[in-house]
């Protein structure tokens, strides 16, 4: 929720170390917090930070090294325990041929793919980390969909906390390899709960996240010489990064950084909601419940802003379009603004005299689907007619998934319990199988049920998957090409 600064401004120098002083999203009860999982006491809400006035010169934060911690007077105050992995700091880059494209002379994108775990995300960690190292915090727990277990597992490995990441079925493979690399302990849940363990307990709806991810504001503001563009097309996702996009334009207004802002908030979401059958979301344009959605909403409406709906076809094709004309390799998700811009020009609400940012938040590195989609994207040269062709090796493992998978659609627990009678395998080496099968088009999802609060997502066969069965049963060398 953004609060209007003559009822919300706080004094940043009078806070305790580490403690925020918020509003609450959904009933608007005002409170203070040292805590780390901070929810609102009445009414169990995400909170959101009270706006901050502070006194610095603009020359001042010029002369900082680059990164989230150069507007540390924005930001909860942490001591001497800042964990950075040197996350900020990114480019501001000038869009030539993709605004060319879009007849947009102004556009320029905010590639976010530069952070240490290749998203956005990592600017709100930091603040989150630092904050758990300043209260002597040892271990912590978190449920995720992606890039926020990868970008925690970092910055815990960095500090030496303890991570314990619950991960929803759903995870794309690049981000739970991260987790895993980092030395996280990570549990994939379907079909049972997980136990709870001593660690602080963090979500996606942490309002230290929303602090380090105002920086994305400061940052585009700094680099157009203390001027707030015209509009700023990002994904709403969870909502904190827009929510903490407009905070970061109001609090440059409130000292004195940047007269009256105007910027307009463009938010991108998906245009079909997740669990419809095989019309599934996007993992990071749109959370299952996203903590910061009507605060989003809210600032879109108060910057005279507007929400642009965009499909899984137009996103895909948009990290081809950004990636082939600016060089930037962007999930789904984040390259979504792509195609918002377009559907915004073509609506009239930017043209080509606009001064627009598009904030790519996410690597396309970390959602290895996406690369799949575009490699089978049919494209013939003259002297070749074969398709893009790949080795995908099958091996015993991958092998029991697909004769599991003959007699019907099935979902990754009941897969494992299976395969568990005949093998010693872990829950999260079944998902990692299932998950390299789908890449190369052997499974599918067929759909999502809840069951006992929880949800199952059941994988199918596809026609590729019963030739590849084929092939094996006929003594196949362990690997099919498509």
């Amino acid at each position: 929720m953004v609060i209007r600064a003559s009822r919300t401004v706080s004094n940043s120098a009078s806070h305790p170390q580490g403690a925020l002083e918020f509003r609450c999203a959904s009933c608007g009860s005002a409170g203070r917090s040292d805590v780390l999982q901070s929810v609102c006491g009445r009414c169990g809400g995400a909170v959101i930070p009270l706006l901050r006035k502070v006194n610095v010169r603009a020359e001042e934060l010029e002369e900082r090294p680059p990164g989230v911690w150069r507007y540390r007077e924005f930001l909860p105050d942490v001591g001497e325990s800042v964990v950075s992995l040197g996350e900020g700091g990114t480019p501001l880059l000038r869009s030539t041929r993709l605004g060319e494209r879009l007849g947009a002379r102004r556009m320029t994108v905010k590639d976010e793919t530069r952070n240490p775990t290749g998203s956005f995300v990592d600017r709100g960690t930091t603040v989150l980390v630092s904050a758990a190292a300043s209260k002597g915090v040892k271990s912590v727990e978190a449920f995720t969909v992606g890039d926020f277990g990868a970008s925690l597992a970092a910055y815990c490995a960095k500090a030496g906390i303890e991570a314990r990441l619950a991960v929803s079925p759903g995870a794309e493979q690049g981000k739970l390899i991260q987790m895993i690399a980092f030395g996280a302990r990570v549990e994939l849940l379907e079909g049972r709960r997980t136990k709870r363990g001593r660690g602080a307990l963090l979500t996606s709806g942490n309002p230290y996240l929303l602090e380090g991810e105002k920086t994305t504001a400061f940052e585009i503001v700094q680099d157009m010489g203390w001027r707030a563009p015209e509009a700023i097309v990002v994904p709403i996702g969870s909502g904190g990064h827009l929510t903490a996009i407009w905070m970061a334009l109001r609090e440059l207004e409130l000292s004195g950084l940047v007269e009256e802002a105007g910027t307009r908030i463009i938010g991108v979401e998906s245009a079909f909601g997740r669990g419809r059958g095989r019309g599934e979301g996007i993992a990071e344009l749109e959370e299952p419940d996203p903590p910061f959605r009507a605060s989003a909403h809210r600032a879109i409406r108060e910057s005279g802003g507007s929400v642009i709906s965009v499909n899984r076809a137009e996103s895909v094709a948009s990290v081809g379009e950004l990636a082939r004309t600016e060089g930037i390799f962007a999930e789904p998700a984040a390259a979504s603004v792509v195609a918002a811009a377009k559907r915004a020009m073509e609506e009239g609400l930017l043209d080509g005299r606009s001064e627009f940012v598009c904030v790519v938040t996410g690597s396309g590195l970390k959602d290895t689907r996406s690369i799949m989609r575009l490699a089978r994207t049919p494209r013939r040269s003259v002297s070749s007619a074969r398709p893009f062709l790949v080795p995908v090796p099958i091996g015993r493992t991958k092998a029991a998934l697909l004769r599991s998978l003959q007699g019907g659609s099935k979902f990754g627990y009941e897969l494992w319990k299976e395969l568990n009678e005949a093998q010693s395998i872990s829950i999260p080496s079944v998902y990692q199988h299932l998950s390299e099968l789908e890449w190369a088009s052997f499974v599918r999802r067929a759909e999502r049920r809840v069951a006992g609060g929880r949800e199952r997502v059941y994988y199918e066969l596809t026609a590729k998957g019963r030739e590849a069965l084929r092939l094996l049963s006929k003594g196949g060398k362990g690997y099919v090409v498509y």
